[in-house]
């Protein structure tokens, strides 16, 4: 039984609400009743929906983040190359000078 209540006590708190509300007022406030619960549950619904949305569009920024820092790696990793490169080709060309001057 919801909130613990059983038949007995239902029956006392329908008689007393229908001593004080009259028979003409119960199925509006059963209505109204029925109706704020629908919409509180929209907008629980609503607010479960807005954090998913959110949540994924933190995991979509999330991976735009991770393919930046891979592309920027990838760059990195390539000026590094180069610059091995262009150290082994200064260290060639100083061996190649030493060489030179030596035999001149």
């Amino acid at each position: 039984m919801p909130l613990g209540l059983h038949l007995p006590e239902l029956l006392i708190i329908l008689a007393v609400a229908l001593l004080i509300f009259g028979p003409k007022k119960l199925p509006e406030i059963g209505a109204s009743i029925g109706k704020s619960i629908s919409s509180f549950k929209k907008g629980m619904k609503e607010v479960e929906e807005g954090k998913a949305k959110e949540e994924l569009q933190g995991q979509a920024q999330l991976e735009q983040k991770r393919l930046e820092m891979e592309a920027l790696e990838r760059e990195l990793a390539s000026k590094k190359a180069a610059a091995n490169a262009y150290e082994a080709a200064q260290a060639k060309h100083a061996e190649a000078s030493a060489t030179d001057s030596k035999l001149g």
